[in-house]
């Protein structure tokens, strides 16, 4: 199972679901390992980039039993600058584990877990470090998939409290006959709101808006291109132009 946290989280929730990958020993083995690397011109998380508008280099490790339960780790480089620009991390590293299975025999499928996010040398008392708890169904039609979800945070990143992601995702696959290649379109839209009163994402309202559309490129035994349209309705004034409209360019490989 592969997950890109970046296109996952940042994009799809079909993303946080399964793809086939090698098992230790074919036929031997319930377990299976794999792997993906991915470089970006921007780590954008929910409509904001994590890396100052700078590239990204992230990659990933997966296990999986053929139950459904997986286990897994993901790591990308950050640049969040202080109110000095000096950058008060570089470094962020996940560690996730859930449960992800089908209804019977429908293509209805589901997913559910948790992540965790550390930030390592992020500054004393910043609490950049937080939990997440997801639960993302989504469904297979053929012509598309379509997926929904909730993400809940008890304690959000820099300690601003409760916190509630819903996802709606689209997937499009462009039919274009046989062959290596393959293209498909997608999209989010997404609502985030801080649940605790008194925390607000701009000064004046507590939620917002974040969504972003794409087309990915697949060559079959190589690699994904994946180009990406961003933006949030909030204040680009509000986040020093962190949360406004961006485009990313990223490559990445599953193994």
């Amino acid at each position: 199972m592969t997950r890109l946290k970046t296109m996952a989280l940042a994009g799809a929730t079909m993303g946080m679901l399964a793809v086939s990958s090698p098992s230790f020993a074919e036929g031997e083995s319930d377990w299976s390992f794999s792997g993906n690397v991915a470089i970006t011109n921007d780590y954008v998380f929910r409509g904001f980039t994590q890396t100052n508008e700078d590239f990204a280099i992230q990659g990933g490790l997966d296990l999986e039993h053929s139950s459904g339960f997986y286990v897994g780790t993901w790591a990308s480089n950050l640049e969040f600058l202080d109110g000095n620009g000096n950058n008060s991390t570089s470094f962020e590293i996940d560690f996730y584990g859930g449960y992800a299975g089908d209804f019977g025999n429908s293509p209805i499928s589901y997913d559910i877990g948790a992540i965790y996010y550390m930030y390592p040398g992020d500054p004393a008392n910043s609490d950049y470090a937080y939990w997440e708890f997801y639960l993302a169904i989504a469904a297979d039609l053929g012509f598309a998939s379509i997926g929904t979800g909730l993400t809940y945070s008890p304690d959000f990143f820099g300690g601003t409290g409760d916190m509630l992601h819903i996802p709606l995702d689209l997937e499009v696959p462009i039919p274009i006959g046989d062959g290596p290649f393959g293209i498909s379109f997608s999209g989010q839209l997404g609502y985030n709101e801080l649940l605790d009163n008194g925390q607000t994402w701009d000064g004046i309202t507590d939620d917002y808006l974040n969504w972003n559309l794409g087309l990915t490129i697949t060559i079959e035994d190589w690699f994904d291109l994946d180009f990406r349209y961003h933006d949030t309705d909030l204040n680009a004034a509000f986040c020093a132009k962190l949360c406004d409209e961006r485009f990313t360019f990223m490559i990445s490989r599953s193994m």
